[in-house]
């Protein structure tokens, strides 16, 4: 289990993934060896990992959606394994309602898409129905998310750091295989990262600060459900109003609950996926939407039962990192 080092090690890392151990140890007031043999155990063990994640522009050049998925109950753990094999699948929940598995997809555009209707999901055991919901704008990313645990002044040092989002560079597939090694290990070395992808450390750092810069990738830290004490995860499904629906977005990317939220291309118009340590909390989630939103209305509620894949990394059912399928963004 994560000790009181371990857990200051990974707030920190939520802030900051790349940051250098000789500046964590200087935030947290530890020796670099000490913060590098701890990191290395958490890795190893499958508590916890940096990898990469679509940034808030993805969606101008790529394509994403949530699908809903209802499977015979008798396939269903072949279905979470075949899903869950799927490169475009970068996260995979099971969940409490009628629509058994919630899936995070990506693609390079929505003609890609269309091989996952027709020649992917044929081949997939078990799948009674699906629903698609396109995701055509982003409030808050899963790599934003805080566990709260930094002090303020802390946090906010360290987000200042952050690069401004500027310029545009389209991905190619010399890219693709520098994101493929970063999914694996987002604290790798550049030359490591470099050999990968068959380029020279300064490239492959100039290519990734770009794809960075330019919002269309980030990286992020993650833990194992175990080391999430308390917390449960819970999706709602919104029908807002469209001239309300971007005040209702600012308001809920504020809320520490939030996780991800994200308005899409359904009837549902928008999804929030909450991290709260009580099913309670939900209500007020709802009353805050309301409150900016008076003509809002539930559509959904449902609670995430387990998570199979979390941006790439497949998990045990302890929620420990088994391996690393890389996303196909682009």
């Amino acid at each position: 289990m994560m000790n009181e080092t371990d857990l200051a090690i990974v707030n920190v890392l939520e802030v900051q993934p790349r940051i250098e151990f000789t500046a964590l140890a200087d935030v947290l007031g530890m020796s670099p060896a000490t913060v590098a043999r701890r990191w290395e155990a958490l890795v190893s063990s499958g508590q916890a990992w940096v990898t990469i994640s679509p940034g808030p522009r993805h969606h101008e050049i790529g394509w994403s959606a949530f699908i809903s998925i209802e499977a015979d109950v008798g396939e269903q753990d072949r279905l979470a394994q075949r899903l869950c094999a799927e490169p475009s699948f970068a996260s995979v929940l099971l969940m409490s309602g009628e629509n058994q598995f919630l899936v995070d997809c990506f693609a390079a555009s929505a003609e890609e898409s269309m091989r996952l209707l027709t020649e992917v999901f044929p081949r997939l055991p078990g799948v009674v129905r699906r629903r698609i919901d396109p995701i055509t704008k982003i409030y808050r990313l899963g790599s934003q998310w805080r566990s709260g645990a930094l002090e303020t002044p802390v946090r906010k040092a360290l987000e200042s750091e952050a690069p401004r989002i500027s310029g545009q560079r389209i991905p190619d597939a010399v890219d693709a295989r520098l994101l493929g090694a970063l999914a694996v290990d987002g604290r790798a070395g550049w030359q490591n990262i470099a050999d990968e992808a068959g380029v020279s450390a300064q490239t492959a750092k100039r290519r990734i600060g770009s794809l960075l810069d330019s919002g269309f990738m980030t990286f992020r830290c993650d833990t194992s459900t175990t080391q999430r004490s308390g917390l449960r995860e819970v999706v709602i499904e919104w029908a807002i109003p469209i001239d309300s629906i971007d005040e209702v977005g600012a308001a809920i990317a504020a809320d520490p609950m939030c996780r991800v939220s994200s308005q899409v291309l359904a009837a549902a118009n928008f999804t929030a996926t909450l991290w709260v340590h009580d099913y309670g909390q939900v209500q007020d989630h709802e009353a805050q939407v309301l409150r900016v939103a008076p003509r809002a209305t539930v559509v959904g509620r449902n609670a995430a039962l387990r998570p199979y894949k979390r941006m790439g990394q497949v998990l045990g059912a302890d929620g420990k990192r088994l391996t690393t399928v890389p996303v196909t963004w682009w």
